[in-house]
């Protein structure tokens, strides 16, 4: 009776540790099947590259968002500046710039907007024990809005007809270039996280932000970088939305910001920082996208559609605490 207590514990935990390593691909493989079951066009191989393809601006915006959260912050202004990045994008070539100056002056923007979190944020590191960006974020979300809606005074979309631009950033066809570069942006983040001595820095600011200056690490400069790295890379997030939609919009990065976190979250990182995996994050995003495109071929109302999305996001986190819990309780 004994053995089979132990070797069921031992079963239990096997499975509490596989979950907590690889939930995220659950919760895709589920929902794969879900959908596949209820409409059989969404196994049809354009759906599931319509899926990928879709999802690529907000790998890059997770991917920065990832790198946050693990640095115990978040930024919420990656709503604006993909807004404001696209906006400068479609009006510079459509001003007859080159594009490739488009971008720079879109990423740089982003840049720029990020570092400004990040100023504002060091002189809040002393002050708030957790998220001292939440208000500088918030702050500058209005700022890149409001910036963005001035360019455009008609409050109108500025299409982009720039047939070069199209062929680099465009999703049309059978192979979409901008999964190279969404593709490409992660494994940049994974690599810095994973294999530098900066990403180690931002890893240990957010599992204890008082203890690593004992170990040399300066939390201000750290979470200046981190904040300034994800502007510019939500900047060119605004850049691959453009090229999805072909134009410029001060509103296109609604949601950005809590979907971003969702797939974060889903995907296993830590809210209150020092955990979490980029990789893991793009599966996030998967699943998301996955929720999104199956519930529209279901013909399911918007509204239900968002909570669904919030109660995926809430039961993530739920499942994530009790394994942890369950497993550092065994």
């Amino acid at each position: 009776m004994a053995t089979k207590m132990i070797l069921a514990a031992s079963v239990r935990e096997r499975v509490l540790r596989l979950f907590a390593r690889g939930g995220v691909l659950v919760y895709l493989v589920v929902l794969v099947l879900a959908f596949g079951i209820a409409n059989s066009q969404f196994l049809s191989p354009g759906t599931l590259f319509a899926i990928i393809s879709v999802s690529c601006p907000l790998m890059v915006v997770s991917a920065a968002m990832t790198m946050c959260l693990i640095c115990a912050e978040v930024d919420l202004s990656v709503v604006g500046v993909v807004g404001l990045s696209s906006t400068l994008t479609a009006l510079l070539i459509s001003q007859n710039l080159p594009w490739p100056v488009a971008v720079a002056v879109a990423v740089v923007a982003g840049g720029v907007i990020g570092a400004i979190n990040g100023i504002l944020t060091g002189h809040l590191v002393p002050v708030m024990p957790f998220f001292p960006s939440f208000f500088p974020t918030l702050a500058t979300t209005a700022l890149a809005l409001g910036v963005a809606e001035a360019m455009l005074p008609s409050k109108q979309a500025v299409a982009i007809s720039n047939p070069d631009f199209a062929t680099v950033f465009g999703f049309a066809g059978t192979f979409n270039v901008p999964i190279l570069y969404a593709l490409a942006v992660v494994g940049f983040v994974h690599l810095l996280l994973t294999r530098t001595s900066f990403g180690y820095r931002i890893q240990a600011v957010g599992a204890n932000r008082r203890a690593s200056p004992l170990v040399g690490t300066n939390v201000k400069r750290t979470k200046f970088w981190v904040l300034t790295v994800s502007g510019l890379l939500a900047g060119f997030g605004g850049v691959l939305t453009a090229g999805f939609f072909q134009a410029g919009y001060s509103q296109l990065g609604k949601g950005y910001d809590l979907d971003a976190i969702g797939a974060a979250v889903i995907g296993g990182t830590a809210l209150f920082g020092g955990k979490g995996s980029v990789i893991a994050t793009v599966w996030g995003v998967l699943v998301l996208a996955v929720l999104n495109t199956g519930l529209q071929l279901i013909q399911v109302e918007p509204a239900i559609q968002l909570a669904a999305k919030g109660a995926l996001v809430v039961t993530a986190v739920a499942v994530d605490l009790y394994v942890r819990r369950r497993l550092a309780v065994s």
